[in-house]
């Protein structure tokens, strides 16, 4: 996968046991907050809906009401996990389940033809890139002029390393623009840094919340969940401006490289992808060439015309990892 540090090794991880341990229902409540908040206004019928890096599926109940869902993340396993529980979420309710897709595939070189997405999704991701340009980039191509693009990155600026920094604990100063690097696997981003990248791409900052403001075990065992998450709720509403929480979420609207923000839902772009699309192979593309050249072939085989480049269908799963 481009542009990553290191890639955590989540085929032989489960990743669900990260959040399932009840050690983490803090963050995991406090990022929910800040998605529906994010979320709220946004129209979900008849859009497409893409989450970028989405694990085993972990916040599908905060979107499951857009009309097409798409899902990427990608590990196999992961993938393959948000299938079988999102399957079982919704009842087996095979009617929505024919709007919901799985696909392993690279974030920074996805299979889906441009201008596609009316908003996407990144959680827990960017703080394993390398150059998050990259795959701001490639979020760009595909979502529509007007489309949402909210995210979240690791904040460097946060209170705990303002702290360690003006005590002498650590050296690095959170307070310049470059990353900090916080192991093998996780680059923390200040917020400027962040916002002069998407700026320079063409998105527009709306809304900024600072998210898990009370991320501490002492905090944890000595108030309780609920009084943290009433303390969170009043945070992220009054004083997200600060910036101080280990995560941040952004809600941005892309308007394209020219800031042009002629919405494309009126300037007369194609209507089949405006009016959505039946089936996903409307929309997908060969990642290796980036041609529209798929031959699907049955039962479980595609390969690209152009690069002659062969991907595999899976259980419903779709995997174009090159």
């Amino acid at each position: 996968m481009v542009g990553l540090i290191r890639q955590s090794d989540y085929e032989n991880y489960d990743y669900r046991q990260f959040w399932q341990d009840n050690k983490r229902d803090y963050e995991d409540k406090s990022e929910r907050l800040a998605v529906r908040k994010l979320l709220g206004r946004i129209e979900t019928e008849g859009k497409i809906f893409i989450d970028l890096g989405c694990g085993f599926g972990r916040l599908f109940n905060e979107y499951r009401n857009f009309k097409k869902i798409i899902l990427v993340d990608y590990s196999f396993s992961n993938i393959k996990n948000a299938r079988d529980s999102i399957t079982k979420f919704l009842n087996r309710d095979f009617k929505k389940l024919q709007d919901v897709y799985f696909i392993v595939a690279d974030i920074n070189n996805l299979p889906f033809k441009s201008e596609i997405a009316d908003a996407v999704l990144t959680v827990r991701v960017i703080h394993h890139l390398l150059e998050p340009d990259i795959f701001f980039r490639e979020v760009a191509r595909i979502i529509k002029n007007g489309g949402c693009f909210i995210l979240e990155y690791a904040n460097k600026r946060n209170m705990k390393n303002i702290l360690k920094f003006l005590s002498g604990i650590i050296r690095q100063s959170p307070f310049n623009s470059l990353p900090f690097k916080v192991g093998d696997t996780i680059l923390n981003f200040h917020p400027a840094f962040i916002r002069q990248i998407l700026e320079s791409i063409g998105f527009e900052v709306l809304k900024e919340i600072s998210v898990s403001n009370f991320r501490l075990a002492v905090l944890k065992k000595i108030a309780g969940l609920k009084f943290l998450l009433m303390l969170e709720n009043i945070y992220q509403n009054l004083f997200s401006l600060a910036k101080t929480g280990p995560s941040i979420f952004l809600k941005t609207i892309y308007y394209g490289a020219a800031g042009q923000k002629d919405f494309l839902y009126n300037s007369g772009n194609e209507e089949k992808i405006l009016k959505g699309f039946s089936d996903i192979r409307e929309i997908l593309i060969c990642p290796s060439c980036k041609q529209d050249k798929l031959e699907f072939l049955i039962p479980d085989n595609i390969c690209c015309s152009n690069c002659k480049k062969n991907y595999r269908v899976e259980d419903n799963i779709y995997n174009f990892r090159i």
